[in-house]
Order: C-alpha cells, then structure tokens, then sequence
C-alpha cells in the first residue's frame, strides 16, 4: 500500500505519514519542505526478525538506503512495538524520507524486511 499523508487537528502535529504495508526497504518522501517531528510509531507484530524504522529529515533528494546515513534510527523489535514522542519537536529543514530495513541498525542496512512492518510519522510543516 503507498504511503498515506493525513491532516490531523492533535497536538502531537498536524499531519500523519502512515506506512501500512512496508515490505520493502523502499524509501518513502513524507515531506519536501521544512518542518518538526512530533512522534514515530512503529510496528512490526508479525516478524521474525527486529527492523530498523531510518529517518532521513532535513535532505532535499531522496537518500540512498544502504548509504545515505539516517538522521534517526528506530529498532522495532521482532513480534512488537514502539512510540516515541518529542513533546519540543525535532525541527528539519527541506524534507523528511523514511524506509524499513531488517538488516542493520546502522547507515549500512538495506534488506527488505521479511514481513510487513507498519510505521507513521506524526509532524508539521
């Protein structure tokens, strides 16, 4: 399923970038102009393995899974999930990039995950 942008009157951001089938270590561009973080959710309920949730924020062009080093990294640990909220917000400038890997926690990691992870990305512009 494409990535998904929804508006949202909450106070954690106005707008939500929700990844419902992320199956592949594709990247996905939620934002091409400045703006602030407010929450990454992740989910990874039925995999075997944990995956990485890389955050690439601040860079006009899409990055290059695998060497383009990540502003964030998330590990979604197998058979679960994870919330993590930034009540100050994590300002970035130009855009905002995500993708899953299953492979490594570090800039390196670039094989698909083994089954669909679900993640979103609350955030303003």
């Amino acid at each position: 399923m494409p990535l998904l942008t929804t508006d949202a009157s909450n106070p954690l951001g106005t707008k939500i970038a929700t990844e419902t089938d992320g199956k592949s270590s594709t990247v996905n561009q939620i934002d091409d102009t400045a703006g602030i973080i407010y929450q990454v959710e992740g989910k990874n309920l039925n995999g075997a393995n944990d995956v990485y949730l890389k955050v690439y924020a601040g860079i006009s062009q899409a990055p290059t899974v695998g060497s383009t080093a990540p502003t964030h990294i998330y590990r979604i640990s197998a058979g679960s999930s994870m919330s993590v909220s930034y009540p100050a917000g994590l300002s970035y400038t130009t855009g905002l990039f995500a993708a899953v890997v299953e492979t490594s926690g570090g800039p390196e990691g670039s094989d698909d995950p083994s089954s669909a992870v679900t993640y979103s990305i609350r955030y303003t512009t």
